[in-house]
């Protein structure tokens, strides 16, 4: 049992507030700690927003006796932020520490026991943020993490046509102007930020209706990723981080995390025998879900 509520977080810039959920656990007769709850801090990958599939895992921790923030980032899903749709990474990594820093100040959370959960993209940045000492950490679960290398890329006129519409928006925004937008998943061939087979239907399997995954994302978020490696912070991590890898995921390749956990004696691993969008469904969600809740009863010591 748990509580569900609305949060609308104030992010770095004025106005633009980070608009969250928050679970706190129902357990009557259960004595309340002196010193808090211990939070969950929750966000999605790669274009996508708290109402693709985070809520199973959301309650599912909730029913733990954690508290649970679930949040979208400064332009998309329900927070604000204009131009709409635009990945930047500082942006995103700069939106999970206000959120820490505002579930801190929450008295029924405890400020020492803060957890933080990622998923592809997002799973790269608690990765890197796992890495900064000064956050004081208790642990990270990065699932399907993004970690510096995505799919292979071949030259190819798909790749051309991708690439002069992210000039274009490139120098449309540096005007003023509307931003320049692809879709976010596609077929193969076609026009697209991921285009790899099966990432279109995987991505419409994590929402209840097609509306909540508006499928658009600026063209000139292209050239984000690139320069991203959560890789280069893996020997200054200093919490436990568990990683939840998908043994055929051609998006986020196994290899990369094989690679993390050889850099961290800190990362621990389990490979789930699917591809990277079926671990947000069942039956891949349970089994992702029964190794979060044996490293979250082991690594964080419980409540």
């Amino acid at each position: 049992m748990f509580e569900l509520s609305h949060m609308q977080i104030p992010s770095a810039i004025p106005d633009w507030s980070i608009d969250a959920w928050k679970y706190l656990p129902k357990a009557p007769g259960r004595p309340k700690s002196a010193d808090g709850l211990p939070v969950i801090i929750m966000a999605h990958g790669l274009c996508a927003n708290k109402l693709a599939g985070l809520a199973p895992f959301a309650e599912a921790f909730a029913s733990m006796q954690y508290a649970v923030v679930v949040f979208d980032y400064r332009r998309w899903g329900a927070s604000a932020g204009t131009p709409r749709h635009i990945i930047y990474v500082s942006e995103q990594l700069e939106d999970y520490r206000t959120v820490i820093k505002h579930c801190r100040q929450q008295p029924e959370i405890d400020p020492h026991k803060v957890i933080l959960w990622g998923t592809s993209l997002s799973g790269g940045h608690v990765v890197t943020l796992a890495a900064e000492k000064e956050l004081n950490l208790t642990a990270a679960i990065a699932q399907c993490p993004y970690l510096g290398t995505g799919p292979p890329t071949k030259l190819s006129w798909t790749l051309v046509k991708m690439f002069w519409k992210g000039v274009q928006d490139v120098l449309r925004q540096a005007f003023g102007l509307y931003p320049t937008y692809i879709p976010a998943v596609a077929q193969p061939g076609e026009v697209a930020y991921i285009s790899a087979p099966g990432a279109k239907q995987g991505m419409l399997t994590m929402v209840q209706n097609q509306s909540d995954f508006p499928n658009e994302v600026s063209a000139s978020s292209l050239f984000e990723l690139p320069f991203y490696n959560p890789l280069a912070s893996a020997a200054r991590i200093t919490c436990p981080v568990l990683v939840i890898a998908a043994e055929r995921d051609n998006l986020c390749p196994l290899q990369t995390v094989m690679e993390l956990k050889g850099l961290s004696p800190r990362v621990e691993l389990a490979v789930l025998p699917c591809g990277h969008f079926e671990v947000y469904t069942d039956p891949m969600r349970e089994k992702a879900l029964e190794a979060m809740t044996a490293f979250l009863l082991q690594r964080t010591s419980g409540l």
